[in-house]
Order: C-alpha cells, then structure tokens, then sequence
C-alpha cells in the first residue's frame, strides 16, 4: 500500500503542472517545516496557500494570499478550492488554473490598489492634521489610519477637529464665539478642500456656532 503524500510533497509536482513563475516554498513553525502546508509564491508578489487542514483529512484546500488590508472583500473574492490529496497533480493544477488563480489575481491588484490610495490618504489627512495643529496655539494631534483629530483645551471649553480622508468634523464644547470663529477660520486657511462661505456657521452645540 503506498503512503499518502503530503502537502509538502505535492506541492512541487504541482507547481510544475501550473507552469508560468510559481514556486513552491515549504511552510515554517519557526525553524520546522511542516508537512501538512506549504505556499506558492509568484514574483509579482502574489502567493497561494496549501493546507490539509485537521479537520477535514486527505483533501487539499488551496486559497489565495493579499496583503495586510482593510479591504471590503466581497463574497467569492476569498473562495478556496477544495481538492482531494489523491488526485493527479495535473488535475490539482488545472482545478486552481481555473477556478483560483483568475480571481485571485484580479482581486490581488484591487487590494494593492486600495491599500496604495489608503496610505496615500494617510499621509495627507497626517500632514494636514499637524500643519492646522501647528497655527493653533494648544494643539495636539493623534493620528488614527486614515483619520486625525486635532484638539485644543480651553478655559472653558474644547475645541476637536476630525479630518477623515476628505471629511472634516468640527466640535466646540462651550467654545466662546470669538475661538468658534477663529477655529472656523483656520479650517477654511489651511485645509483648502473645506468650504466655509462667509456668513455660514453651521449648527449649534451648547449655544456656540460651528
């Protein structure tokens, strides 16, 4: 009777049935190599996975890799195959030919997109976020991904400002007119995407205009 092969040992026959530019890569439990995984990986940066998973013997599930995201995955976007270990490795490849690596690749891209706009979007609200807080006397920055407040202690009252990406939220708590107006001001300076027309103030929180 021959010994099942692991994943280990499958994975390179059927890298070489896919062809192209992936390559097999053993999967690591620190310096161990494990038999019952292992990774395909591409020089464009894309990578599949391959696992026998505990639960489910003798089949091989093959999903694609992305980068650390924040990502709206939509249903199908994440889909595995699911194969049996036994199969030719021919027949392995062609299954994740057709129903993975198309997917896969496509949604690979969208996520590099995303997240390339996303840190783009970091680094303006983050460097806008520390130039309004640098003409405000008193104020401080914390920096949360895509979105900054600004926040400054008065006697009496608080002024925050929220810059998420291109939305900016302003809060004064029991700010006198003459900061309302100020801060108001320095939104519509130095942050010039922001529309303040002159005689708009917005709503009103604790009797003071925004």
């Amino acid at each position: 009777m021959n010994t099942p092969l692991t994943v280990a040992e499958l994975a390179h026959p059927i890298a070489l049935e896919l062809g192209g530019n992936w390559r097999p890569q053993p999967a690591r439990h620190g310096v161990q190599e494990l038999d019952h995984a292992a990774t395909f990986t591409h020089p464009d940066g894309r990578q599949l996975h391959l696992s026998e998973r505990f639960d489910d013997p003798g089949h091989l599930h093959i999903r694609g890799a992305f980068p650390a995201t924040d990502y709206p995955f939509r249903r199908g976007e994440r889909d595995t195959v699911r194969v049996a270990m036994n199969e030719d490795p021919a027949d392995i490849a062609a299954r994740i030919a057709a129903d993975l690596i198309p997917v896969h690749r496509d949604v690979h891209e969208r996520v590099k997109e995303h997240n390339r706009a996303q840190a783009e979007m970091r680094r303006d609200v983050e460097e806008a976020a520390r130039d309004l807080s640098a003409r405000l006397p008193g104020a401080r920055t914390r920096v949360d991904g895509t979105t900054a407040f600004v926040y400054m202690n008065l006697e009496p009252g608080e002024v925050r400002i929220g810059l998420d990406g291109d939305t900016v939220s302003l809060v004064l708590n029991d700010a006198p007119r003459i900061i309302a107006d100020a801060v108001v001001f320095a939104v519509s300076r130095f942050l010039p995407h922001v529309q303040t027309p002159e005689g708009e103030r917005g709503e009103y929180v604790d009797g003071h205009a925004l």
